[in-house]
């Protein structure tokens, strides 16, 4: 099992800190830098944060067949907007 650090991620305008193995860090950095560039493109910045989650869940579950990819992803990044979604409302 590997270990964990912290690290802090900027959501909009909200920081969150995450627990995340070394090897994991380059790959969530990229994701919160795709998230926020998503965002930045939504005019409704209430809803922006759910609506560029549930677009990035949607393209991840395509192909470009239009068949749907993998669904225990799909269910893990649904859980992972989830928490990041209560986190950003704390």
């Amino acid at each position: 099992m590997s270990n964990k650090e912290i690290l802090t991620l900027k959501i909009m305008t909200k920081e969150i800190s995450i627990a995340c193995p070394e090897e994991d860090k380059a790959g969530l950095i990229a994701a919160a830098e795709i998230l926020n560039s998503k965002i930045a493109f939504i005019p409704d910045k209430a809803n922006a944060l759910i609506l560029a989650s549930l677009d990035l869940a949607f393209q991840s579950t395509q192909q470009t067949s239009g068949e749907i990819v993998n669904q225990d992803l799909a269910h893990e990044i649904a859980n992972l907007i989830t928490h990041v979604d209560q986190s950003l409302q704390d």
